[in-house]
């Protein structure tokens, strides 16, 4: 082969080579654009969906929290439809950090799970009162049912429901600081630096405010996890007033009128929840009906008797 067609053939080949080589890092550079697309867009839906989500959770929260601010001695019926939307709105958000298992980063998976754990502590603190309100509800029931006021029966029950009301009251003016106070902060928190997770897979730098928030997490979950509500000498008088009230304050000084609006604000609630019972249940409206035509019955024959001997 002379020396002139071997260079031709090297050059040739070297040629052939090169604009392979182009033709892969073209590929190459294509592909790993289109991935970094691909992440960028699923990590904004995550982030869309996993807002959408929370401003559910935070406004179910709002409407449940907001009853324990505006009465006390709540019943059932008062909370059922707020405690029911709250833990919906709690078992679709779980519903959504599943699919973040699957596509998100480590740090978005590890904060979401952490969100999520102090949701179900505050939605627990909810239902421990819902769960007591109706063993009242249902105490109020068995008092009705008691034919004899007078017996001895009747007057433990009474007593019992008395304190089964206290206990609720007592709970409600614990979970109104424990949660609003104390949780809750830290639940603001970890939603800012779930956001802070996204916002750095997407290439957006975190805002002062969610720096500051992000922050003051150590301290505001040492805060919550350290907080101790001392129970009040008079539970009904600081419940009237809590919304306006420190979780410190006593009642100091000459407290005669204060213990007699507490007795009378703990007599208020002890006839809501007898009230409720009669209403919503058909077996006390019976048993009372029942003893009203006996006690109607009774006094014709006595006015019968009488009518006979005058």
């Amino acid at each position: 082969m002379n020396i002139d067609l071997k260079n031709n053939l090297i050059m040739a080949l070297v040629g052939a080579i090169l604009a392979t080589g182009g033709f892969l890092a073209k590929d190459y550079f294509e592909a790993e654009g289109e991935k970094e697309k691909f992440a960028f867009e699923l990590h904004k839906k995550l982030y869309d969906e996993g807002a959408t989500a929370i401003k559910s959770v935070n406004k179910s929260y709002s409407a449940l929290y907001s009853l324990y601010g505006k009465s006390f001695g709540l019943t059932p019926i008062e909370l059922s439809e707020a405690h029911n939307a709250f833990s919906e709105a709690i078992e679709k958000y779980s519903d959504y950090i599943d699919e973040l298992e699957r596509y998100g980063t480590t740090g978005q998976v590890e904060v979401g799970k952490n969100h999520r754990e102090w949701l179900w502590g505050v939605y627990a603190e909810f239902d421990l009162h819902f769960k007591i309100a109706k063993q009242v509800e249902s105490r109020a029931k068995d008092l009705l049912l008691i034919d004899d006021v007078e017996s001895e029966h009747f007057k433990f029950v009474n007593k019992a429901l008395e304190s089964d009301i206290k206990r609720l009251v007592r709970n409600e003016n614990r979970i109104f600081y424990s949660i609003g106070w104390y949780k809750k902060p830290v639940i603001n928190g970890l939603e800012q630096y779930l956001n802070y997770q996204f916002r750095e897979a997407l290439g957006i730098p975190a805002t002062a405010d969610m720096a500051k928030s992000i922050n003051s997490l150590p301290e505001l979950s040492g805060k919550s996890n350290n907080f101790e509500f001392k129970e009040k000498k008079l539970p009904f008088m600081f419940a009237e007033g809590r919304a306006f009230h420190t979780p410190t304050l006593e009642f100091e000084g000459e407290t005669t009128f204060f213990e007699e609006k507490n007795d009378a604000l703990a007599h208020n609630v002890k006839i809501k929840f007898i009230a409720l019972a009669i209403e919503n249940d058909k077996q006390p409206q019976e048993e009372l009906s029942k003893r009203k035509l006996e006690a109607e019955e009774a006094e014709k024959e006595l006015r019968s008797s009488s009518k006979g001997r005058s």
